[in-house]
């Protein structure tokens, strides 16, 4: 019902009298007026007010005329007292305005989402010109608003499939901003007709109606695993759909679980419905389990299933069925194919599962030869081991290896992917496995492993050094792998990778541009994690010295400069002398000389100068100058670019050099013309001006310098000229996509903290002396047609970051849809390339690192009528990792720093929604929805469930470890496997960041933080329809899933495929539905 609020004020000028009068009066009572009263109605009945039709008020002749403003009527169309406020008709009536849509709402939509795709136009009598506001404010689960103009007042509705036999409703509200009044829609959808879906219910097990989840712990339900129609089965708990096209369902929440037939609701037994109760009675940890030969069964040899840490009372289930019980089992025949996991069984209690293995059977015959004594780990049979030492580094090989035979190492169910492997320091024991596999599949594969081998505490040495030359001097250098502790070891050595022969403690290394590694190993036989020397690709020799320029002769009083030339670069000092009182300024490979102020003329001076480079010293080279005493006339040129751009609000250095100067002083003059007369004062006594427009346009410039001796003659500099462009960022924000290089660490110092071992950065070095660092590509992908677009950059550093910025587009293009790029090229002075230390980025961390604001700006009218908007992109260029994480002790791997799809103006490392990022399900090149344009509640588009031939698609889209033809990371990136993801997990400390605000489909504004340098901000993930995920138990504060390129078992038609997930307290793998929607955090191909 609506609320009416009746608020009417009348002025009765002359009602009884005609002419003007000060009077009161009362109608229907004797009481005389209150004195703030004019007229008083006292009768018990009402006022009739007059009585008008929409269509009578707007003929009412009241517009522009002031003595109308105030006129009150009743309009009997929309049931509502309105009043004239001298520009339009204001409706009393709260939440109710006279607005229309057309067509109707629709009623009655088909279960699967079809019927409703027409556009509905808005219409106000009080507001025909918009804008509006259309919103879902009830059932926004059900359905989503897409092609929405607030502007026009148009959208359609797209009802996602309703999988349930029960009817739904949403709810749209339009607000007509005019008014503030809203009106609200109401549209249906059927639900599903169950007689249409004849599937026959399978029988849950186990047999008991009531099942414990006893704390910590789960419960187990399962149907037959060769379930006709297993895509169609639906599990539900309390009703509401938690699973489907699966055989069974791990329980980790109390409730009332079922299954349903083709929809929730359809083809039910009541004597199906499992009631699961929670109990007190803590449950045991969870065990895991490792199967011998991958789980194969492969001719007569079974497979052998292990338990591993918590053994006792262990009971196996197969597809969810409990089977068999004990340890270690013992698999064979057809029977024993299937999907397998643990648990700890205590009475009516069940731990939570282990992980899973899928047990499948090969036609191949006999079984690949590998002998106990073949499997070696430091150089000693793997058998013989009973004890490893925690942080130790083991040397993983294989003797008498075989052509066509893959061998493989296995830490528990894990591939160990690098030699040596480093035992974690986490492990109280651990499963070594190594797997001889036949390449053709013609004959079976062959295991050697040792089982739950204890791992010791305090056994393994510290980290060695390795000290000697990085770089090759006259073609050699010597390494020598230095012990952490004095003592007597054994040493090995590894060349990119591959162990080496030599085993003394020093070795002379010739081959440029590899990575030396070495570690060192106890009597006990404990060895250390590696040490790591990186040799340089370039070979050097001592550094040789020429003159690039040298004067023969300068005036008292005056500065000359005097240049060097280097053979064997770079050097890493330079050391300069001057006798006679001369003083030197500078100390690279070009220096200033200050001749005394006075003195004899053709007496001379001496300049020597010599460099070490990371070989050696150079020899001496010198200069002779004679000194005489005529006052010069200064000659300047420029030091800068005399043409800069700039925008409003960074900064510009115009500079010039002197030569020929005596006690200079400087004069800058600002001009308004391309001349060096008639300019204005702007600064003095430097080299340097420093310019800030603060807004756009072109400004000139030019000095004046005045030597300070007889006769004071002036020199005067060439014009610079400096045009300001204006500044993007008070430009709106626009839409699509701005892509490229966003971080770069120059890895010359910082070695170590926050900043990560200088090590294990050096390998993925930004060197801006190189073309492959300096020139980057940045792309710009339209959303819809636009037009005019161009590029734009503000530094953080004026001058200090970019050389040149190239638009590879037609600026004045209209009409565009395609992607358009630019080239950025970057200052090579970044990186110390005139000596140690000079880089503008050296030094420079995370929080002080230098920042260029990339802007694209374009009109957003296809035809170029529209207004100039902006998209930003920030790149940063640091001395310090970049986004990334340890994959293993001293092992850094480098991430984007963003989600694809991701806001990438935003700062990385803070947690914010708009990080969230597009979801894309497993193997598509495209998203499949869009990132949130809301803090909270994300819009997706719609978009159908995939077909059999989708998913065979998609099935082989990503490759594992590799870049596959349809992964959506830019150049240079891809989308992680599924063990670089543990390996994130396993060798980074991780915490929760951000303020957790729950939205109603979760915690948006957290994430967690690995290292401190890779942040997975919270994302939830989508179901097939691309709803927003809220069952099932996926949707706790700080959870984020992010997809692996690693596939997982399938069933039917379902394919599965491996994901991240991280939740506050823990993250690990899982495998779901590849017709789920999750985000991708790409990691880079080196």
């Amino acid at each position: 019902m609506k609320k009416k609020i009746f608020y009417i004020w009348f002025f009765f000028a002359a009602m009884l009298f005609s002419v003007n009068i000060n009077a009161q009066a009362s109608i229907g009572s004797k009481k005389n007026p209150e004195a703030f009263s004019v007229l008083e109605l006292a009768n018990i009945g009402g006022l009739r007010l007059p009585q008008m039709t929409t269509a009578q008020r707007n003929a009412f002749a009241v517009k522009g005329n002031a003595l109308g403003n105030g006129l009150t009527i009743y309009n009997s169309t929309t049931g509502c007292v309105e009043y004239w406020n001298s520009s339009r008709w204001v409706s009393l009536c709260d939440g109710t305005s006279q607005t229309t849509i057309s067509p109707t709402p629709c009623i009655g939509v088909a279960a699967d989402g079809t019927g409703c795709n027409q556009t509905f136009t808005v219409a106000d009598v009080d507001c025909p010109t918009g804008p509006f506001t259309i919103t879902i404010v009830a059932g926004g689960e059900y359905a989503t608003l897409y092609d929405v103009d607030n502007a026009g007042g148009s959208f359609k509705v797209a009802f996602n499939e309703n999988a349930n036999v029960n009817a739904r409703t949403i709810l749209v509200r339009v607000t007509s901003t005019c008014t503030s009044l809203y009106k609200e829609f109401l549209f249906s959808q059927n639900g599903v007709n169950c007689t249409s879906m004849s599937y026959a219910v399978p029988t849950i097990s186990p047999a008991s109606t009531n099942l414990s989840l006893c704390a910590g712990g789960s419960a187990y339900l399962a149907v037959p695993a060769n379930t006709a129609n297993l895509d169609k089965l639906i599990w539900t708990r309390n009703g509401v759909e938690v699973a489907r096209g699966v055989s069974f369902y791990i329980a980790n929440q109390a409730g009332k679980y079922n299954v349903s037939m083709g929809a929730v609701g359809c083809n039910t037994n009541a004597a199906n419905e499992r009631n699961v109760t929670t109990s007190a009675t803590a449950a045991s940890g969870a065990t895991s389990i490792i199967a011998s030969n991958n789980g194969v069964l492969c001719g007569s040899n079974p497979v052998t299933l292990t338990a591993t840490g918590n053994t006792a009372n262990v009971v196996w289930l197969q597809n969810g069925v409990e089977k068999q019980s004990g340890p270690t089992i013992s698999l064979t025949g057809d029977s024993s194919v299937g999907e397998w996991f643990a648990a700890i069984k205590d009475g009516s209690c069940y731990s939570k599962p282990s992980n899973s293995i899928t047990i499948t059977k090969s036609a191949a015959t006999g079984q690949v030869t590998l002998n106990d004594s073949d499997a070696l780990v430091n150089g000693k049979a793997l058998s013989t081991f009973n004890s490893f030492c925690a942080g130790g580094s083991l040397d993983l090989s294989v003797a008498n290896q075989k052509n066509g035979i893959t061998y493989t190492w296995y830490n528990g169910n894990d591939i160990i992917s690098s030699n040596p492997f480093i035992v974690p320091t986490n492990l109280t024991k651990i499963t070594l496995r190594l797997v001889a596999t036949d390449n053709s599949g013609a004959t079976c594969s062959k295991e050697v492993n040792v089982v739950d081998k204890s791992v010791t505490t305090g056994g393994a040495p510290a980290q060695p050094n390795i000290t000697g030359n990085s770089v090759l001097c006259g073609g050699t250098t010597d390494l020598t792998l230095v012990p952490a502790v004095a003592g007597t070891y054994a040493y090995t050595w590894y060349k990119d990778g591959i162990k080496m022969a030599e085993t003394t403690p020093t070795i002379t290394v010739t081959t440029p541009g590899v990575v030396y590694t070495g570690m060192v190993t106890t009597q006990a036989g404990c060895s250390s994690t590696v040490a790591t020397k990186t040799i340089a690709a370039n070979v050097s020799d001592l550094p040789v010295l020429t003159w690039v320029s040298k004067p023969a002769s300068g005036n008292y009083g005056t500065s000359v400069s005097l240049q060097t030339a280097i053979e064997f670069g770079p050097a890493v000092s330079y050391t300069w002398t001057a006798d006679s009182g001369a003083v030197v300024t500078g100390s690279g490979a070009s220096v200033s000389v200050k001749l005394p102020a006075s003195g004899t003329s053709s007496a001379t001076l001496t300049v020597k100068v010599t460099a070490v480079n990371s070989c050696g010293k150079s020899v001496e080279i010198a200069a002779t100058i004679t000194m005489n005493n005529a006052c010069p006339t200064p000659v300047l040129t420029a030091q800068s670019d005399p043409i800069q751009t700039v925008t409003a609000g960074s900064s510009a250095n115009v500079v010039v050099s002197v030569s020929s100067a005596v006690n200079e002083t400087y004069q800058w003059y600002s001009n308004a013309t391309a001349s060096t007369t008639g300019g204005t004062k702007v600064g003095t006594s430097s080299k340097t001006y420093t310019y800030t427009p603060s807004g756009a346009g072109t400004t000139y410039f030019y000095c004046i310098v005045t030597n300070g001796c007889t006769g004071n003659p002036t020199g005067t500099s060439p014009v610079f000229m400096v045009t300001a462009n204006a500044n993007p960022a008070t430009l709106p924000d626009g839409t699509g996509t701005l892509g490229g290089k966003t971080c770069f660490d120059i890895a010359e110092s910082n070695d170590g903290g926050s900043c990560v071992a200088l090590a294990s950065r050096v390998a993925l070095k930004a060197d801006f002396s190189q073309t492959a660092t300096n020139t980057q590509t940045y792309t710009f992908t339209p959303s819809g047609q636009v037009s005019k677009i161009r590029f734009a950059y503000v530094e953080s550093l004026g001058g200090a970051i970019v050389k040149s910025i190239t638009n590879n587009g037609n600026e004045s293009a209209l009409n565009v849809t395609a992607p358009v790029t630019a080239t950025i090229v970057y200052k090579n002075t970044l990186s110390s390339t005139n000596g140690a230390g000079t880089g503008a980025a050296f030094g420079r961390t995370t929080t002080n690192g230098l920042k260029l604001d990339i802007y694209v700006i374009y009109n957003n009218n296809a035809n170029g009528t529209g207004a100039d908007v902006k998209v930003k992109l920030t790149a940063r260029i640091q001395d310090c990792a970049c986004c990334g994480a340890y994959m293993a002790p001293n092992v850094w791997k480098e991430f984007m720093c963003y989600n694809l799809g991701a806001d990438e103006s935003l700062d990385p490392m803070v947690a914010n929604p708009g990080l969230a990022g597009d979801w894309y399900r497993w193997g598509s090149k495209l998203p499949a929805a869009k990132a949130a344009p809301s803090p909270y509640l994300p819009v997706y588009a719609y978009y159908p469930e995939p077909t059999q031939a989708a998913y065979t698609m998609y099935d082989t889209a990503w490759n594992d470890k590799l870049k596959g033809a349809n992964d959506p990371c830019p150049s240079g990136y891809r989308v992680p496997s599924r063990l670089e993801w543990l390996a994130v997990a396993a060798n980074n400390t991780k915490k929760v960041v951000g303020t957790g605000q729950s939205a109603g489909f979760g915690f948006l504004y957290t994430g967690s933080m690995f290292g401190n340098n890779l942040m997975l901000p919270a994302t939830t993930d989508r179901g097939y329809k691309g709803q927003l995920s809220t069952s099932g138990g996926y949707n706790y504060y700080g959870t984020g899933n992010y997809w692996s390129s690693t596939t997982g078992i399938n069933y039917n038609i379902t394919r599965l495929a491996n994901y991240f997930m991280v939740l506050s307290t823990s993250s690990s793998n899982q495998a779901t539905d590849i017709a789920f929607s999750k985000t991708v955090r790409c990691i880079s191909e080196n």
